[in-house]
């Protein structure tokens, strides 16, 4: 009897059958929930190794950088004949000059495979026999990186990178450029979670660590050799460290058959955790059925009216915050009620997975839009870097001052485009660190080395679309170009240079103003400036719609534009 104390589970009753049926039906959903949860788990691994991976390639952005910049050198001497072929005087005063033009470089040398040093930036006779390591690299026909911690030449520990040259297809030896250890890596990233990054020769040797060579020796791996990791593709591992303790590990390659990085990971860290196996999550629909089971057998004098105002309530919670509810436990609800129940799991769950196939779309779009700046910021950079070798080639100071006002207009293209990136909303763009690292990046004067410049700058907080990120950081490189041409001390002898960013009191306005310090002359030879700067800075603050004002004031030459903050317009195309 239904209503009756302490039923008890006879064949023929019906919790008995209630159980049979309910055990029928959930042992196939449990073998699928099985197969999910293992796929799931499968696809979670995959995704957190991808992460740690680009985490760990991302954070070697810097080794990568300045290994290439110091292979891009060093392949560009070695295909300049003239130069590796000269006499050793000719050849020791232009890789003394490189080097004195380059301030990251401390060694520059041309390395004959016999071992000895042909010409070099030193001055002096360099012996290699204490280097057995680079003698060895420079007898291999293909690029090599090796870590000297006690260099003949250098102060501190550095990185050789050398590149080979050929004489009339012959290989004579290679062109090697010595790089600080401290220059290579500049600091860890913020809210880094892993204990250690290692980067690392193809033959194993570290190259540089985050924290110190003998604890990176006890957080490594104790059984794997860093060479048998050289030819591997990026992937994340699970091994025990020197010292005992179990880590996870992720490989990425920093320049390819060349560098790699090495990220060591706590097992409880959050980013690296589900690279770890769970029994518990696939035990989870044994788990669920045996619950249901139980319940349902206990919950079989219950009212159907109770499943209606459960089934209600689960209906009005999913429309509220899209959470997709639990199947009721109990087993006494109506088939009608639970198949209308398994309906709007369904349904619910269908539209839980559009959603987040939506929201899958839309990551990979933003993913393919950030490459894209990516790849125009690195070709803007590989042009600059062209105009740059083109520079130092010119023989005119008019060539190379041209050269340089166009290779600074499209440096301040590359770090829109940086900022376009890495910025997490790639709507919009922080106008006070895109300015900010414009102005790091200009030479603003190319006067004699005892001239005292004091640059400051007021940035705010504004965020601004692209349209009006490129005119306004064109227009402040142009008046920092006029600026660093046309200015003059004050009276303590001092150059002076102020950026003002700041909003202004009328509705989304923007103040933008370049100031600098001017000497006392005719308004014809300094308050007037006329020439393609002038035209530029005037058309870019056309493009931003503001009101350009610019002329000397209490002893400062302003450029000052006052514009509003546009709203997104977007390109209207005719078919």
């Amino acid at each position: 009897m239904i209503g009756a104390t302490g039923p008890r589970p006879v064949p023929s009753g019906l919790g008995a059958r209630i159980i049979g049926f309910l055990t029928i039906a959930l042992v196939p959903l449990g073998l699928v929930a099985y197969w999910q949860t293992t796929q799931l788990e499968e696809e979670t691994r995959a995704r957190s190794q991808l992460s740690v991976t680009g985490i760990t390639e991302n954070a070697a952005t810097s080794e990568r950088r300045n290994v290439l910049r110091a292979l891009g050198a060093a392949q560009a001497i070695g295909a300049t004949g003239s130069i590796v072929a000269a006499d050793a005087d000719q050849c020791d005063r232009f890789l003394s000059d490189f080097r004195e033009s380059s301030q990251n470089y401390t060694f520059v040398g041309v390395l004959l495979k016999s071992g000895r040093v042909k010409c070099s930036s030193a001055g002096r006779t360099v012996d290699l026999s204490e280097f057995p390591q680079i003698v060895r690299s420079i007898q291999e026909p293909f690029p090599s990186v090796v870590r000297v911690d006690n260099p003949a030449v250098s102060p501190s520990p550095v990185v050789v990178v050398s590149e080979p040259f050929e004489v009339d297809g012959v290989l004579q030896g290679h062109v090697a450029i010595s790089v600080p250890v401290e220059f290579i890596r500049r600091g860890e990233p913020r809210g880094a979670e892993y204990l250690d990054l290692v980067t690392f020769s193809r033959t194993g040797q570290i190259l540089t660590t985050g924290t110190g060579y003998e604890r990176a020796q006890r957080l490594l791996p104790a059984d794997i050799d860093l060479s048998s990791l050289a030819d591997a593709a990026e992937h994340s591992f699970l091994a025990r460290g020197a010292d005992g303790t179990e880590r996870i590990f992720a490989l990425a390659p920093v320049v390819p058959d060349l560098v790699y990085a090495l990220s060591v990971w706590p097992q409880d860290s959050s980013a690296a955790t589900t690279l770890g196996t769970s029994g518990l999550a696939r035990s989870l629909p044994l788990i669920m059925w045996a619950a249901s089971v139980i319940v349902a057998y206990l919950a079989v004098n219950r009212l159907v009216i109770r499943h209606i105002r459960t089934l209600r309530h689960q209906m009005r919670s999913f429309a509220r915050d899209r959470r997709v509810p639990a199947q009721s436990a109990v087993a006494d609800m109506a088939l009608e009620l639970r198949d209308m129940e398994n309906d709007f799991l369904h349904m619910a769950d269908s539209i839980m997975q559009d959603e987040a196939q939506l929201e899958n779309t839309l990551r990979e779009k933003t993913i393919l839009l950030k490459e894209v700046h990516h790849r125009v910021k690195n070709n803007l950079q590989l042009i600059s870097s062209i105009m740059n070798m083109q520079i130092r080639q010119s023989e005119s100071n008019e060539t190379r001052l041209v050269l340089q006002r166009l290779q600074e207009r499209i440096r301040g293209l590359a770090t829109i485009h940086r900022n376009l990136y890495q910025t997490g909303d790639l709507g919009h763009v922080n106008a006070a660190q895109l300015l900010s690292d414009l102005i790091e990046q200009m030479s603003i004067v190319s006067r004699d080395s005892d001239v005292t410049l004091e640059v400051t700058k007021s940035l705010a907080e504004i965020e601004v679309y692209p349209d009006q990120a490129v005119p306004m950081s064109l227009l402040v490189a142009e008046a920092l170009t006029n600026a660093g041409k046309y200015m003059g001390p004050d009276s303590d002898g001092i150059y002076r240079l102020h950026v003002d960013l700041k909003r202004d009191a009328v509705d989304r306005g923007v103040i933008l103003e370049v100031a600098n310090s001017c000497s006392e002359q005719p308004p014809d030879e300094d308050a007037t400036r006329t020439g393609l700067g002038n035209r530029l800075i005037q058309a870019f603050s056309t493009q931003l719609g503001g009101t350009l004002n610019q002329g000397i004031e209490k002893g400062r030459y302003r450029v000052t534009v006052l514009f509003r903050l546009s709203d997104f317009k977007p390109e209207v195309v005719d078919y």
